[in-house]
């Protein structure tokens, strides 16, 4: 009684504080998790207008490149939908709960028998975080500006791996019905990274805002 008391609180005082202003979500290109294509702003999106729906507020979907998103996020100009936490960004927001678990690690052609040989040129987008088995010198390294051509050039043998976020490049593969039954994902993942929402340490809203996020994960995601 007492914790739903307290969150009742909470969300009659975020409404209060900017007279039910919407919600600001930076949503970027990330899908399916969050993106500009999808109807919804993508799953983690759907999730948030959920969350605030259930406290009376309606969202604002602002639609930004990453880069932007982060910075907007710590300048308290909006909700960040999806990110992995380090120490930098400790010290600048506050978290939800989990949101996800994302695999980070190859997809392969489907008849490849073996794991990649050292020397394997493997395709990565350009600005993605790589871990440290990228990093050491046994890969040879190729940077896509647009990560939509590295199915395709892994089909044409024009590369021997590219490395992803497993759904993002799952969902990629479902646009390409040429290429989806000729690639596969090769486990096990290199790194898993767990996913949360965020908001500025600063922001008046905070403490409810996450209430209100963290009351519809625990009701709607598994992890």
């Amino acid at each position: 009684m007492k914790t739903t008391a307290a969150l009742a609180g909470l969300i009659a005082a975020a409404g209060a504080a900017k007279a039910q202003a919407p919600v600001p979500l930076c949503v970027t290109d990330f899908p399916p998790y969050v993106s500009t294509e999808l109807g919804d702003g993508g799953s983690m999106t759907a999730l948030a207008r959920r969350a605030f729906a259930a406290g009376g507020l309606d969202v604002q979907m602002l639609r930004v490149p990453w880069v932007r998103a982060l910075s907007m996020a710590r300048n308290g100009e909006c909700l960040l939908m999806t990110v992995w936490r380090n120490a930098e960004r400790d010290a600048l927001f506050r978290y939800s709960l989990p949101v996800a678990r994302m695999q980070l690690g190859f997809f392969v052609r489907a008849d490849r028998k073996a794991p990649l040989p050292p020397g394997a040129t493997v395709a990565y987008q350009r600005g993605s975080y790589l871990p440290p088995l990228l990093l050491d010198g046994r890969y040879r390294l190729h940077e896509l500006v647009d990560p939509r051509p590295g199915a395709e050039m892994l089909n044409l043998g024009r590369v021997d791996a590219v490395f992803s976020e497993r759904g993002t490049f799952e969902y990629q593969l479902s646009k390409q019905p040429l290429t989806a039954d000729t690639i596969r994902w090769q486990p096990p993942p290199l790194e898993v990274k767990t996913t949360f929402m965020a908001i500025s340490r600063s922001h008046p809203s905070a403490e409810a805002w996450l209430a209100l996020l963290n009351s519809e994960i625990r009701r709607s995601v598994r992890n």
